[in-house]
């Protein structure tokens, strides 16, 4: 149940508000290629607009991984489940 909480999309999206700060502009260029991206499912206990930033906060975190920047993916993270953590 902890686990489900922390990747549902309406977690995703204060993460991703925690960190929009911190990102720099090809990693916002990605996050809203992914945002923006058509999609053909729909989300099933989310809005729309959740939805599709979760989206991108996926396809960031994606795209970080598949460039080997696991040390930015983990800076990210911390700063997003420090937020989740302390709004609980």
């Amino acid at each position: 149940k902890r686990a489900s909480k922390r990747v549902k999309a309406s977690a995703q999206v204060e993460m991703y508000r925690a960190i929009e700060e911190k990102l720099t502009e090809s990693e916002m260029a990605i996050y809203k290629r992914g945002r923006n991206a058509k999609s053909f499912t729909s989300a099933k206990n989310a809005t729309i607009t959740d939805y599709r930033m979760a989206t991108g906060v996926e396809a960031l975190v994606g795209y970080l991984y598949l460039t080997d920047q696991i040390p930015r993916i983990l800076e990210l993270m911390k700063i997003g489940l420090d937020k989740l953590v302390r709004n609980k």
